[in-house]
């Protein structure tokens, strides 16, 4: 598979010689994980000279041609003891150490960190390791941990989106946490620290993010010093010369984490009330109850990118019904790429890849989606829009 950027600029970066990227973990285990490394690749074939920082490791080839540094630790919430744990999720003290340990080697001039993820593993305290040291720090928002305590501006237990102040009394009273409420104080207290205490934003010189929509959602939280750049994320692409065939294909398919907020549960009560095929190709908590609860359908469990690929060029569209403020889902885009349509929900960033009836379709709520599906089911409909979109290569 080839990966293709859709920015022309690598802003900061591109004037420095050493590039330091930093994420919670140096392996694929989420979208951030991997767009933290197509970025180290990408620079690593720029020339550069890059060393990928982590807490979590695991040994892949990934990182081929490219020094890492690990504290090898574990994700809090899985350390062995979890009063240690939980400290550490405040500030994480190794890394702090490790982290200015490696920074003494280089240049603070010549040199720029580029931040991906610290929530589960690294903490807050990166920043004053380099901010003691005088190095510029970008920060890429993949999520909105910089501007709400659950990271989500969402309410899990209620399976809504929140609207209300982070960090109001209402906030802190409010039970938003998927797990607990002592892990809503605890989220409140870690980011009282990160923003109050240490004050990341003070010490970041620019903020990457990664689509219209999550930037409209994070901006009024920052900082007017700080430097708001959108940079979507490097995609991943099959050199296919022509596009799938999406409308002789039979199945609508879901890629994600199967969580409430993924909205996993519309895709399957709309697939069976119309009686149509329906594909998910994930796992996580509702696996379950899902595939119990709707028989039908045919659940694949988790799957390696490339078999996602596979699944993809088989379906007659992707569906997206998250039901959170996702900020830049990479699967459209990809889907986009070899032709598939996608039907995507209208509260999140997917949509900025959407223009409605042309490449895809946009739905809010269960009715709305099912409409949709229903216009999709038409050939040659559904034959222009996977024509757009494999013009459009998602963007």
């Amino acid at each position: 598979m080839a990966i293709y950027i859709k920015a022309s600029i690598l802003i900061m970066p591109k004037l420095q010689q050493n590039i330091i990227i930093v994420n919670d973990f140096d392996y694929i285990n989420g979208g951030a994980a991997k767009v933290a490394i197509d970025w180290a690749r990408i620079y690593r074939d720029q020339g550069k000279n890059v060393v990928f920082f982590s807490a979590v490791h695991q040994d892949t080839d990934l990182l081929s041609e490219i020094q890492y540094v690990s504290t090898n630790q574990q994700e809090f919430l899985y350390d062995k003891s979890r009063f240690l744990g939980a400290l550490r999720g405040l500030y994480n003290y190794k890394a702090y150490k490790e982290f200015k340990k490696l920074l003494l080697q280089y240049d603070p001039n010549n040199t720029i960190i580029c931040i991906h993820g610290w929530i589960k593993a690294l903490s807050c305290s990166i920043w004053n390791a380099a901010w003691e040291l005088g190095f510029k720090i970008q920060i890429t928002a993949h999520d909105y941990f910089l501007a709400c305590p659950n990271g989500g501006f969402f309410n899990y237990p209620q399976n809504t989106i929140c609207h209300l102040k982070p960090l109001s009394i209402k906030c802190c009273q409010c039970n938003c946490d998927s797990r607990s409420y002592f892990l809503k104080i605890y989220r409140c207290i870690r980011f009282f620290i990160q923003n109050k205490i240490v004050n990341i934003q003070k010490k970041t010189n620019a903020i990457i993010t990664i689509s219209n929509f999550s930037e409209s959602m994070l901006k009024p939280f920052f900082l007017a010093s700080v430097d708001v750049i959108r940079i979507p994320n490097p995609v991943d692409s099959i050199p296919l010369t022509e596009r799938i065939k999406a409308e002789e294909n039979d199945y609508y398919l879901f890629v994600g984490r199967l969580s409430k907020e993924k909205g996993c549960e519309l895709f399957c009560k709309a697939i069976c009330e119309l009686g149509l095929k329906g594909v998910v190709v994930g796992d996580g908590s509702e696996f379950n109850y899902l595939k119990q609860a709707y028989p039908l359908l045919k659940f694949v469990g988790w799957k390696s990118h490339a078999d996602v690929f596979e699944y993809m060029k088989k379906a007659r569209a992707l569906v997206f019904p998250s039901l959170w403020y996702e900020a830049a889902p990479l699967t459209v885009p990809e889907a986009m790429s070899i032709g598939l349509p996608c039907v995507v929900s209208n509260c999140c960033a997917a949509k900025d890849n959407v223009i409605d009836d042309k490449n895809g379709m946009l739905f809010f709520g269960l009715e709305e989606f099912k409409n949709q599906l229903k216009k999709m089911q038409e050939y040659n409909f559904l034959k222009n829009m996977s024509i757009n979109a494999f013009s459009s290569k998602g963007t």
